[in-house]
């Protein structure tokens, strides 16, 4: 049924008498076929004439009948907080590739406002911006050490490489502290929000990863994730590749690929074939929400949209599933929580739970 050119045609104009969008219901185009086939089961005619009136009247109450079943369904599927909105109500765009980078001279410069190039030198050595891409040049450096700082305000995110050749993805609401050359027996920087490393290998010279309070990760040459995001009920590394050596106040483990390790005050502890998926979902692009509570799918929203959440009466005791492209407007991933029973509004920048 939906799927013939004029029915869909006549379903999308139905839509737009209802003021729904249409897009909300593509996912539901086979139930809804279902549901229009069952209440309009419209059998072969007879070979015998009926008269011109009889034949409009029976068209007319079948297309009413139509647009009650349609309605109906759509009623029952999408409540009325689910309508499209009006056309007054702001629209809260994704995040973007971006970031502030502080010199050691305290110059800072706003990277998502630049063109490709150098943006500027320390000790003779370029730095250059390429594709959305920061660049430090390996050179070694002359006089004291210089440290420079990177970072995302919520609603932006980054990617660096560093003046060994380690790239560095920021996430949202994240900051890296990095000397603009590598010297001495080590390879520190310090990291405060997320970040995903993939370390240049140098057996010679460690990397680590410094976390405040006693936390702090040790690598040879690796891949893996940090959320170290102050607002975070714990501190998470996930290993994808190679080995590292997981310290927190005093206390060690080496992990081994596919282990998340979850810090707490004095403690750590070891999740065995970690979900990498969804710890690398923001750096692929998406949300991806198994079985997340409220409270961490608002925390993830609020860094991307750079959004405050408030909750009028209590923290509800949701949890959502699924995926959603971080390049959604905030407007349609609400919609698409709001199948969870979820219920809010925006003023402004601040989205209110009222459910």
């Amino acid at each position: 049924m939906l799927a013939d050119s004029a029915n869909r045609e006549a379903f999308a104009q139905s839509m737009a008498a209802m003021d729904i969008d249409p897009a909300l219901v593509q996912p539901y185009d086979q139930q809804l076929e279902g549901v229009l086939t069952a209440t309009l089961h419209f059998d072969k005619p007879k070979a015998h004439r009926i008269p011109a009136a009889r034949r409009w009247m029976a068209v007319a109450a079948g297309l009413a009948l139509l647009l009650g079943a349609t309605a109906a369904y759509l009623h029952y599927i999408f409540p009325p907080h689910h309508l499209k909105p009006a056309a007054t109500e702001r629209a809260i765009p994704p995040g973007h590739d971006g970031a502030i980078l502080t010199l050691a001279d305290g110059t800072q410069l706003v990277l998502d406002s630049l063109q490709n190039g150098v943006v500027a030198s320390q000790a003779g050595a370029p730095i250059q911006l390429q594709n959305g891409t920061l660049q430090y040049s390996q050179h070694t450096a002359s006089g004291p050490l210089q440290y420079n700082t990177i970072s995302t305000p919520n609603g932006r995110q980054f990617a660096l490489i560093l003046p060994d050749g380690t790239k560095v993805w920021l996430n949202a609401g994240s900051s890296l502290r990095f000397p603009a050359a590598f010297t001495g027996g080590e390879r520190g920087v310090t990291l405060s929000g997320e970040a995903y490393f993939e370390v240049t290998a140098n057996s010679q010279q460690p990397f680590t990863v410094n976390m405040g309070d006693g936390k702090f990760i040790e690598v040879l040459g690796t891949a893996f994730n940090v959320n170290a995001y102050t607002n975070e009920p714990k501190l998470t590394a996930t290993l994808l590749q190679g080995a590292i050596r997981i310290n927190n106040a005093g206390k060690h483990y080496r992990m081994r690929p596919g282990e998340q390790a979850d810090l707490e005050t004095d403690k750590i502890s070891i999740t065995t074939n970690a979900s990498t998926e969804r710890v690398l979902a923001w750096k692929n692009g998406y949300f991806l929400f198994d079985g997340v509570s409220l409270e961490e799918a608002m925390r993830q929203l609020e860094r991307w949209y750079n959004i405050t959440v408030i909750y009028e009466n209590g923290i509800p005791p949701i949890r959502f599933g699924g995926k959603v492209n971080r390049n959604t407007h905030l407007n349609e991933v609400l919609r698409i929580l709001a199948r969870a029973d979820l219920k809010c509004r925006l003023d402004g920048n601040r989205l209110i739970i009222t459910r």
